[in-house]
């Protein structure tokens, strides 16, 4: 089990690149303020939701390398 597809890794690779993309579109919908009553560019916004997005991947990131670390050695 701990040598995975190359289907798997490319499906994971496409899930995080998916969620990265979401996840600038995001910021730049809360950088422009569209939303009514919030009119006017603001970065902050912005960078308040791609460093959640950011949190989130590099979060799951490191759970995914702690596994595949923990599932090699289990094989040896």
């Amino acid at each position: 089990m701990a040598s995975e597809s190359k289907n798997t890794v490319y499906l994971m690779a496409g899930v995080i690149a998916a969620l990265a993309l979401w996840g600038i579109y995001l910021a730049i919908g809360s950088y422009l303020g569209l939303a009514e009553g919030t009119r006017g560019y603001d970065i902050r916004r912005g960078l308040i939701v791609f460093a959640c997005m950011a949190g989130f991947l590099l979060f799951w990131g490191v759970l995914l390398w702690n596994r595949r670390r923990r599932l090699g050695s289990d094989d040896e």
